[in-house]
């Protein structure tokens, strides 16, 4: 099999090569240096928790986007740490009661205190249009969507722009899947007995992965208390509706007491 012919190379033609090659990374290097400066990153929103902070990447929630809390229990117990570490720092916070389920004695030490707004629209659908609204106002820095419809990819999108402009931390707790956005920040919780465990699926620091694997898992004691959900349909009937003499045995579910409003809760009409 005869070699394939190699024809020399000149060295006029390597020089020239090579001096093309190093005006092109100089150009390259000018037209950097043209270009504005990166913004610095703003700091995230402090939890309360120091070891969930340290785990995250920007030290808290981030302000601009969306962080997402996802679990069968244990979301509104994080969510009251939270919320309480916002109002220490004198921060503005507006919480969604979508399913209108909060326990008001949980949030009672929040009554009297100034920025802090207590949300329940009349309808679980309408929970996305007040978050809309309050974060559009500019004027909280914390806005907790809390037991709502699963949000769509538009509306999370569009509700990411407002917080981005009122530079805000946009929080969605549910017990149903994530919205699967790529900017956002997911934390899977769950609580067994007084420890709450924290796995933080998107938004970790990257030191703490190895081989794309996700090592940020947090535990926390809720020693403290554990927050808790009005009933919906509660088993000890309303007894004013005994003496109307209905008849029916099905009467207890139609005269079950339901959640009253409470000081210190706003109800959206």
């Amino acid at each position: 099999m005869s070699s394939p012919l190699r024809l020399p190379v000149p060295a006029s033609s390597l020089e020239s090569l090579v001096s093309g090659l190093e005006s092109a990374a100089t150009n390259l290097d000018a037209l950097r240096a043209l270009l504005p400066a990166p913004l610095p990153q703003a700091p995230g929103m402090p939890t309360g928790v120091d070891v969930l902070d340290g785990a995250l990447a920007s030290g808290g929630f981030p302000r601009g986007r969306l962080t997402e809390i996802v679990g069968a229990t244990g979301k509104l117990t994080l969510l009251r740490r939270v919320v309480d570490a916002a109002v220490a720092r004198g921060e503005w916070v507006a919480y969604i009661d979508a399913s209108r389920t909060l326990a008001p004695r949980e949030w009672a030490h929040l009554a009297h205190v100034e920025g802090v707004w207590m949300v329940r629209p009349p309808a679980p659908a309408r929970a996305a249009w007040c978050a809309d609204v309050l974060l559009r106002s500019a004027a909280f820095s914390l806005v907790v969507l809390d037991s709502a419809p699963p949000v769509s990819r538009a509306i999370a999108v569009r509700l990411m722009g407002l917080a981005r402009d009122s530079n805000a931390a946009l929080v969605v707790a549910s017990a149903g899947d994530a919205t699967k956005l790529s900017g956002a920040v997911r934390l899977r919780v769950h609580r067994r007995r007084q420890r709450l465990r924290i796995s933080i699926e998107k938004g970790g620091c990257a030191q703490n992965r190895v081989q794309g694997k996700n090592l940020n898992v947090v535990e926390i004691s809720c020693v403290d208390g554990v927050a808790r959900r009005l009933c919906a349909y509660p088993e000890v009937p309303d007894r004013r509706g005994a003496a109307r003499g209905s008849g029916r045995r099905d009467a207890r579910r139609h005269h079950a007491a339901e959640p009253m409003v409470e000081y210190g809760i706003l109800q959206a009409r």
